[in-house]
């Protein structure tokens, strides 16, 4: 009996909770290719390779003021109306595509673009079994996002509301420029958390770089392990360190 999506998601929340020594016990389920599948695979590799010529000088694409030139290709190459349980099957087969040049980069515009653009609210990423980081996850995000492994640089980056739930470690910039929502980390992250952000709340679980709150508007930043140091201009908002008060209103304590 061939296991189904369900059985398939329990089995890889599993996966991400054990240690590195026990990962072997579980193998990651094949995923029963299918029309949609194919599509969003075509496309994805299509707006891989225009991001890549795009970077190289050799194509020539007007970019909106404002606008990641990344984000902005993978929107133009992303079907749209995708649901959530297709989305997460295409991450469990993004470990096909690791080697291939912007991976990390292009790859977490093109599951944006798909997760916005979709109509469902809740979703499933999994990154758990593979080598490299994808960035960007959930950028302008209005949705609900768990993403079941490592995350990289600009977790909820220009986030607009919704969640953002990382079960392992994110890179620099964690809810740069972010306007509204929550996004936890339960691992380790990099530095500068909440870069210029406007509002909403961040929680991080793990230990934290440096240059929190850097040029911080407004909003919550939670800092439940070890931090570095704090950012320059924190310009407003509120940062705890293990549940007490270190910045009010952008006035350090």
């Amino acid at each position: 009996m061939k296991p189904n999506l369900e059985t398939t998601l329990k089995a890889l929340d599993l996966f991400g909770k054990l240690d590195l020594e026990k990962k072997v016990e579980i193998i990651k389920p094949k995923v029963k290719r299918n029309e949609t599948l194919d599509l969003i695979i075509e496309k994805y590799k299509e707006g891989l390779e225009k991001f890549g010529l795009y970077d190289e000088g050799k194509l020539k694409i007007k970019i909106p003021e404002g606008e990641y030139c990344g984000y902005y290709i993978a929107k133009s190459s992303a079907p749209s109306k995708i649901s959530s349980d297709n989305i997460t099957e295409f991450s469990l087969l993004l470990e096909e595509h690791e080697n291939k040049n912007y991976f990390g980069v292009f790859t977490g515009w093109y599951l944006n673009a798909l997760i916005n653009r979709s109509k469902d609210k809740d979703f499933k990423i999994f990154t758990n079994y593979l080598s490299k980081t994808i960035h960007y996850i959930g950028y302008k995000n209005r949705k609900n996002i768990v993403v079941n492994g490592n995350a990289g640089w600009g977790v909820g980056g220009g986030m607009k509301d919704g969640k953002i739930t990382v079960s392992g470690n994110a890179g620099d910039e964690v809810g740069f420029f972010m306007e509204n929502g929550k996004i936890t980390i339960n691992g380790n992250v990099g530095n500068s958390v909440g870069y210029n952000m406007k509002d909403g709340e961040i929680t991080i679980n793990g230990n934290t770089g440096r240059r929190v709150g850097w040029d911080m508007k407004d909003g919550k930043i939670h800092l439940n392990g070890d931090y570095k140091s704090l950012g320059d201009f924190i310009l407003g908002g509120n940062i705890y360190h293990k549940g007490k008060l270190i910045v009010e209103n952008g006035k350090r304590l």
